[in-house]
């Protein structure tokens, strides 16, 4: 059986598109109209993808192309074969930071004794772009030998050289350290597990050649692969490194894909399109965008193209075969359409700014509703509550959930605390921590009922379905709401937040996921003073993340023996297994093994004291896990006031 989110995202993935029924692809118009346009103008076939995390948003051929039409795909072979290299660094085989010499013994040199596998896939290795002739003959030991002979063109780390022989060191090592070829590694790591049929790695000239079985597989640029292929493939790095509930890459790798890998003093060109500011990560073109966000990219020589606007959590692919000279123009236009298309209110949905009187205040709160919510029937309601000091637009901006919540059917508001400034250093009245909330004696627990209640007002909400989520002061008031606004909220998410405010008790059971980093100094995992705080919210002895766990573990009377999951340095505990039987409200820890107090998942630090983010999707992790309840008997309680 489907969870809710499943089917909430098979409905919306089928709106857009321009008929309706099995087998008819979602699309975007104006992005149909845009590549329509530029595969008549080129007189060539094209086509479009265009993906997020759930599936398909956009799918249109064009001028004969077909979905699945084996091309060559040059340059975008170099995404293919970082994910392939990176498989090997999250099973502790391999090392981007070491010399490659323990890897490639014929690069145990003195020239050579600095370069680094990192070095290699950011092409600052200071290796020659390509060797002097075709390498006909050669074979991948070949190919180790004559590179250990080039000479370096600078030392590493001082310069950016766009070439492929990094790549292909880097092919070699893996190659040895799993005693299997290139063709076998990638298949099993890569294709086999994504459903990747036609999508293999060739020679460098002809671009291509022999795919599959070619001596001198060339990884940076010898691939072919297909639209309906390359889509699977950028859908998990969209998804961080997950397709369909599999996990082929962790998070921190596909993170490391993105993040600028070249020294800062080093200066970094574009190669094949035109950039305005443009950085690069291992085998990726990443660019600041002129309206603030982030593409990464990794166009071919033949005009393939797939990337990823990262600030909107959307991907595509533009197949053709072509010069990228011809093509390239074509392909930004449509680039910026996509993103135009995917920002629009019948997609992205819409969002509102809200101001509500409450007791004696004037109270702040964002709303944003997910596409087609007009007429919809009633759609859960996500409340996220910012951490001490932060506001409502910095939790959106940190968690991301505005997007993930709205695509997955949640309605979600971002309300403002109080403060001495007005927007600024805003807290919550949360309960046993000293801030301006509480001192002041602010009324939050009828502020959030109020704005449950005036939610309803604007948009079909399911009372059934109505939950908080929040980060350290933000998290604390979570604890309180469930507390005293049991009847309201049916289950609560708290991230880096102590429970602290025990002196009210609720009867009825309510759903709960605590998520937390066992090196976090301001909340402390294993509770007592914190060891890092800002003005008198230091002036505390927090609870632990048990002494919660006991108490929901009673209050939902599910029994104290988890079940378990490790992943990595990802503990997942869920307590849900009725004490008389069957299924209970579920109370679920999750443990970030040194994990500190920044939201987990968030891309950077969204200030300059806080804690480099946890590699883990907390708020992916927090609309699934409200997603997947069951609407739990009404008992009696009082509707929303």
């Amino acid at each position: 059986m489907r969870t809710y989110v499943a089917v909430l995202l098979s409905l919306w993935l089928g709106r857009g598109s321009t008929a309706q029924g099995d087998g008819v692809p979602p699309e975007l118009p104006a992005a149909t109209a845009a590549m329509r346009h530029a595969a008549q103008d080129l007189r060539i076939g094209a086509g479009l993808v265009v993906v997020r995390r759930e599936g398909e948003l956009h799918r249109s051929v064009h001028g004969g192309m077909t979905a699945d039409e084996v091309l060559p795909i040059a340059s975008a072979s170099k995404w293919l074969a970082v994910a392939t290299v990176l498989t090997f660094v999250d099973e502790g085989k391999l090392d981007l930071d070491v010399p490659v010499s323990r890897y490639v013994k014929e690069f145990d040199r003195a020239d050579k004794e600095a370069l680094t596998l990192r070095q290699c896939l950011a092409h600052t290795g200071g290796l020659p772009a390509r060797l002097d002739d075709r390498m006909r003959g050669f074979d991948m030991a070949k190919f180790a030998a004559a590179a250990a002979d080039a000479g370096l063109r600078d030392n590493p780390g001082v310069s950016f050289r766009y070439g492929g022989t990094g790549f292909q060191v880097a092919a070699v090592a893996c190659e040895r350290i799993a005693g299997k070829s290139w063709h076998e590694l990638f298949a099993q790591r890569i294709a086999v597990p994504l459903g990747l049929e036609n999508t293999r790695f060739g020679t460098l000239v002809p671009a291509g050649g022999e795919p599959g079985t070619a001596a001198l597989p060339w990884v940076a640029g010898g691939a072919v692969s297909t639209l309906a292929d390359y889509e699977r493939f950028v859908r998990m790095l969209v998804g961080k490194g997950e397709f369909d509930g599999r996990r082929i890459l962790s998070e921190a790798s596909v993170q490391a894909m993105w993040r600028d890998q070249v020294p800062e003093r080093v200066e970094v060109r574009a190669v094949g399109f035109e950039a305005a500011e443009v950085r690069y990560g291992l085998g990726t073109w990443i660019e600041r965008l002129a309206d603030g966000g982030v593409r990464v990219s990794d166009p071919g020589a033949f005009g393939f193209t797939p990337w990823i606007d990262l600030d909107l959590g959307t991907g595509g692919v533009v197949a053709v075969r072509d010069r990228v000279g011809r093509v390239m123009g074509h392909v930004r236009s449509v680039q910026d359409v996509v993103r135009q298309a995917v920002r629009a209110p019948a997609v992205a949905g819409t969002s509102s700014e809200v101001t509500l009187e409450h007791g004696g205040r004037d109270r702040h709160y964002s709303l944003h509703v997910p596409p087609d919510a007009q007429g919809a029937a009633g759609l859960p309601l996500l409340v996220v509550l910012h951490g001490g000091g932060g506001s409502g637009e910095q939790a959106r901006a940190a968690t991301g959930l505005a997007e993930i919540g709205t695509r997955a059917g949640f309605v979600v508001a971002f309300p403002d605390g109080t403060g001495p400034i007005r927007g600024r250093l805003l807290t919550w009245n949360s309960g046993g921590i000293q801030v301006y909330a509480s001192e002041q004696g602010v009324d939050d627990v009828g502020f959030l009922r109020a704005l449950v209640t005036d939610v309803a007002k604007r948009v079909a909400i399911d009372p059934d379905r109505v939950f908080a989520a929040g980060h350290s002061n933000g998290g604390m008031m979570c604890h309180r709401l469930a507390r005293e606004a049991g009847d309201v909220f049916r289950g609560i998410a708290v991230v880096s937040g102590a429970m602290n405010f025990t002196a009210k008790d609720a009867a009825s059971p309510i759903a709960v996921l605590l998520i937390h980093g066992t090196a976090d100094d301001h909340v402390l995992f294993q509770g007592g003073a914190p060891r890092t705080a800002i003005g008198r919210a230091g002036d505390r002895t927090d609870a632990s993340v048990q002494v919660a766990i006991d108490y929901y573990v009673v209050r939902n009377a599910v029994l104290g023996y988890p079940e378990t999951k490790v992943d990595g340095k990802v503990r997942t505990d869920t307590y849900a297994a009725a004490r008389d039987g069957g299924a209970g409200v579920p109370v679920r820890l999750i443990r970030l093994e040194g994990g500190g107090h920044a939201w987990p998942g968030s891309a950077e630090k969204t200030r300059a004291i806080a804690d480099q983010p946890f590699p883990f999707d907390a708020s992916r992790a927090i609309v699934e896990f409200f997603a997947s309840l069951r609407p739990p008997p009404r008992l009696g309680a009082a509707a929303p006031r």
